[in-house]
């Protein structure tokens, strides 16, 4: 065989070869053996849940049963749509917690996000994560993933910001921004016509709820005030929602609760922006959280109390999820409140006097 026809031979260009000599060894004492066997666990492991869909596959007609089943729940329909103004146009769309919902029961799908670089801060630059978001199919094998960057800062409405640093902050910030892509992913897998209908079914219920409740002349009072109290703790006052509905609260229907209630899923999704829906809160920068430095004070004041559970129960009957999303302008409301629980039972028999302890131990 000549050296032309050597060189012109044609290599499968799937074939693995073989490891050789010196070159073998270096990857084996890198370090290499051990990113291996990690990545050939996990090889295995996909392999299995893929030969599992091919036995096991998804049965479509009561995969749509158990997602309308589901969207029974009140409790899940009342999170599952949002809606925002768009222009003249009404954008509405499942909420993530909708989409997580229609992968589990559409069967054989697999869905999340993945840190696949941490950058440092440099040269006063705040750090960044690489994410890659994605959702997989096993029984189509259709793979659909979103790879992005995210700047470990958070901004403010003014249009200053600051560099977040504690890990736990960054872990909740970065799988915050990640899942609106996993959303996207998964929407991409499910038939549109699947999610067309778990969304109708969700407004159905939770219009049906919000409607038997309305209707009820003493409940009505109740449903209104707690979703006014919701949106306060946001910032936002009676007067903007009823300029927003272009209604007063008195004749408000269940259609403009079940409006409020979308609109704080768009809100909870960073789909949109109090500053979007109520333009107000954006000249005045209503928008702004507290600094690093008070969440730290906020932190160590409810445990100083020992009725963390409490106060973060507390929190978010204010309509605030965590420390950090306190508005600046609410910090010393939260921290009052904070306060008014006081030290722990223990705490307190320890620092009264003799006498009093026993008759408190009394009654």
């Amino acid at each position: 065989m000549s050296d032309y026809m050597i060189s012109s031979e044609v290599l499968n260009p799937y074939a693995v070869g073989p490891a050789q000599g010196m070159q073998d060894i270096q990857r084996h004492e890198s370090g290499n053996a051990i990113a291996a066997e990690g990545e050939a666990r996990a090889i295995a492991s996909i392999k299995a849940q893929v030969i599992m869909a091919k036995q096991f596959p998804r049965d479509p007609e009561l995969a749509m049963e158990r997602i309308l089943n589901e969207c029974k729940r009140a409790t899940l329909a009342e999170q599952a749509v949002y809606s925002f103004p768009r222009g003249k146009e009404m954008v509405t769309g499942p909420s993530i917690r909708l989409a997580e919902m229609l992968a589990r029961n559409f069967g054989n799908i697999t869905f999340g996000y993945e840190e696949l670089e941490r950058r440092p801060a440099q040269g006063g630059k705040p750090g960044s994560s690489v994410i890659r978001a994605y959702a997989w199919d096993f029984e189509t094998n259709m793979v659909v993933e979103r790879k992005f960057e995210v700047r470990h800062w958070r901004n403010l409405k003014n249009g200053n910001g600051y560099a977040i640093t504690d890990e736990r902050d960054i872990y909740e910030y970065v799988a915050n921004m990640a899942s609106r892509r996993v959303r996207a992913c998964i929407l991409q897998i499910i038939p549109g016509d699947v999610t067309d209908a778990a969304v109708a079914a969700c407004k159905y219920t939770a219009g049906n709820k919000i409607s038997v409740m309305m209707a009820n002349p003493q409940q009505r009072g109740v449903v209104v005030a707690k979703m006014v109290k919701l949106y306060e703790g946001m910032g936002v006052t009676l007067d903007d929602l009823e300029t927003y509905l272009a209604c007063k609260s008195a004749d408000w229907t269940a259609d403009h609760m079940l409006k409020l209630k979308e609109i704080k899923n768009a809100l909870d999704d960073n789909t949109t922006t109090l500053g979007d829906l109520f333009p107000r809160l954006a000249v005045d920068n209503k928008n702004e959280v507290v600094t690093k430095e008070q969440v730290k004070a906020l932190m160590e004041a409810a445990k100083a109390t020992g009725y963390q559970g409490n106060v973060t129960a507390e929190l978010k009957k204010m309509g605030i999820a965590k420390f950090a999303d306190v508005p600046a302008k609410r910090y010393e409301e939260v921290m009052q409140m904070i306060q008014g629980f006081g030290l722990p039972v223990e705490e307190e028999k320890k620092e009264l006097p003799m006498g009093e302890g026993a008759e408190q131990m009394k009654v």
